[in-house]
């Protein structure tokens, strides 16, 4: 195995563009969209019971993709046995712009994998690098850091704890994408000075072969071996603090250098309080392995701190129940419109074409940094790779254990599903219409329920029927398939939080998609950092900034009560004064309790 001192430092542009539809695919698109808009609507509002509609038609969806994923599983399985690996080899001498030393071989999911975070909980940490040592198929391992100054230690630490043989840490000088965008923004420049009209798919190459130059450039510096009985398979990268994008781009030039010189095809991408399982990495990877349409896919989520509080035990129940169908919505179409970055696995062959446009994205004149895995997974769709969603797989990962915590993570994934489903429509144009659906019932359901909620609240007349058995048919049907097919099994304890955990994460739905739309510039990492000391600062933030955080809930929850206390007075035949007290005194209580479970307790 050789290192990079002894590899030739010339790298080829990478020629693999992914697969555009044709021109009688993009019609069928067009028309299958169009077409997916009356279907929508009719199936809600002249349905007697929408909801329980929705859900046999997204349990029947959800089944059609676990069938497909079984059968891309056998198909690679029978591929290992196969003596012709002529599609294969084709795939190899597509990407000679990075693996020019990689020999043809036979089809497998070796890949290496990937571990970004900032100043996570060192226990925390600790268990999810510890889980890494028994994942198949995982041959490398890199982990990011996101911050080189004291606090930052902790987590090298237990890098170096828990590999201490065949590993070593690297001070990155400057962020690569800093690098990346650097270089861009000058071969634009002179693009423009020279009268040449602006090429950025060539400033996005040009910059890009810079960053892989610097990346094999620093892996010489330290003198590395990489591969090989006694080289280096443990390798940890420390940058100045900038956001997860930031670590997210390092890392992945990096992991294109490292399996540029062992020969991988795929990268499992995942954060610092993700716990993986033995087969996390080898079945989700299996999914696209024998596909070469296919440039990425991701697994299921369960959540490992429960049983910490209340909050994550209702998350964990909503992981359980709601996440695990309403993402395989298009996935049976391999148009998964959100690798999850907990759980993620890409064909590397995809990446070079896509890092640079996803690291400098703009939204509203401003560059984006909240929506990275979504981001990532709209540039694979634009280019005409499948995006997998292995739903029958499942890694573990930490979900936010206060209510305030909860609700900043939910807005801060809404606000990135705002921008990659609103602000790029051409995505809909190269992808199954079934994925434009998915984003017609996920963006419009939530809002219309909003406008339905406060249109009776001012006016006292309802502007969609509802109908509580249409409700509860659906919480019984969705409960018996996650009993059946779910791949996480639920422990007996466990089942007293599935009723609440629908109201947990239904109530708040309709505003956190309202809000999420209307702060959609927002950015930041989304939850805080978890060491010890920073906790602790995170305590201090002004009453302001939480007012903005978190206000639209306290009056949400005023308005929720406002309408329930309207129905039981209209129900029991109150006089108007009595309505009103009935009402004010509702949105009262309500509204403190929602103040007293967020901004009250974050203050």
């Amino acid at each position: 195995m050789m290192s990079p001192k002894e590899k030739n430092d010339d790298f080829r542009e990478p020629v693999v563009q992914g697969h555009p539809p044709s021109a009688s695919r993009l019609l069928l698109n067009i028309l299958g969209c169009l077409l997916s808009l009356p279907i929508y609507y009719f199936s809600t509002v002249h349905s007697r019971y929408p909801v329980t509609l929705d859900i046999v038609i997204t349990i029947a969806l959800t089944e059609l993709n676990r069938y497909i994923v079984e059968g891309r599983r056998q198909h690679f399985a029978r591929s290992l046995h196969t003596p012709s690996f002529d599609q294969h080899l084709d795939e190899k001498k597509e990407w000679s712009g990075l693996h020019l030393e990689a020999q043809p071989c036979l089809p497998n999911a070796d890949c290496m994998a990937a571990v970004v975070g900032w100043r996570e909980d060192p226990s925390l940490y600790a268990r999810a690098l510890q889980s890494y040592k028994s994942a198949k198929t995982c041959t490398f391992f890199l982990a990011g850091i996101d911050g080189d100054e004291a606090e930052d230690q902790d987590m090298v630490n237990v890098f170096c704890q828990v590999f201490p043989e065949n590993s070593t840490v690297i001070q990155i000088p400057e962020p690569l994408g800093e690098v990346a965008e650097r270089i861009r923004a000058k071969t634009m420049a002179l693009q423009r000075q020279n009268g040449i009209p602006v090429n950025e798919d060539e400033a996005n190459a040009i910059s890009m072969q810079a960053c892989l130059d610097l990346a094999r450039s620093i892996l010489r510096q330290h003198d590395l071996t990489i591969g090989g009985p006694k080289g280096i398979k443990h390798l940890c990268l420390k940058q100045r603090h900038m956001h997860k994008k930031g670590i997210m781009f390092t890392a992945y030039v990096f992991a294109l250098v490292i399996s540029d010189i062992l020969g991988i095809e795929y990268l499992w991408s995942s954060d610092s309080d993700t716990i993986v399982f033995p087969d996390s990495l080898e079945k989700t990877i299996n999914t696209i392995a024998s596909d070469l349409k296919a440039g990425g896919a991701s697994s299921g989520l369960v959540v490992h701190n429960n049983r910490e509080t209340a909050v994550t035990n209702l998350a964990s129940a909503v992981y359980w129940g709601e996440l695990y169908l309403t993402r395989s919505t298009p996935a049976c179409t391999g148009t998964s419109d959100c690798q999850s970055g907990p759980s993620t696995a890409f064909r590397l062959s995809a990446l070079p074409a896509i890092l640079v446009p996803w690291y400098t994205q703009i939204a509203f004149g401003k560059r984006m940094i909240v929506n990275e895995d979504r981001h990532l997974t709209t540039n694979l769709l634009l280019r005409g790779w499948n995006v997998i969603f292995a739903s029958d797989v499942l890694a573990a990962t930490d979900t936010p254990t206060t209510m305030s915590r909860w609700l900043r993570q939910q807005v801060r994934w809404a606000r990135a599903t705002h921008i990659e489903s609103l602000l790029r429509p051409k995505v809909y144009l190269v992808s199954h219409p079934l994925l434009f659906y998915g984003m017609v019932k996920r963006e419009f359901g939530p809002a219309i329920g909003a406008l339905a909620v406060m249109w009776f609240f001012f006016t006292g007349h309802q502007l969609i029927e509802i109908s509580v058995m249409d409700f509860v048919f659906r919480i019984l049907i969705s409960t018996m398939y996650n009993f059946v097919r779910n791949t996480h099994r639920l422990r007996l304890g466990d089942v007293r939080w599935i009723v609440p955990g629908v109201f947990f994460y239904y109530i708040p739905l309709p505003a956190v998609q309202i809000y999420s739309m209307l702060t959609m510039a927002a950015d930041g990492w989304g939850t805080s950092m978890r060491a010890s000391g920073d906790m602790e600062r995170a305590k201090r933030e002004g009453m302001r900034k939480a007012w903005f955080d978190l206000g639209f809930f306290v009056v949400w929850m005023g308005i929720v009560a406002g309408v329930v206390a309207k129905v039981l007075a209209i129900h029991w035949g109150l006089v108007w004064y009595e309505k009103m007290v009935c009402i004010m005194v509702s949105m009262g209580v309500a509204m403190w309790g929602g103040w007293r479970v967020t901004i009250g307790a974050s203050g």
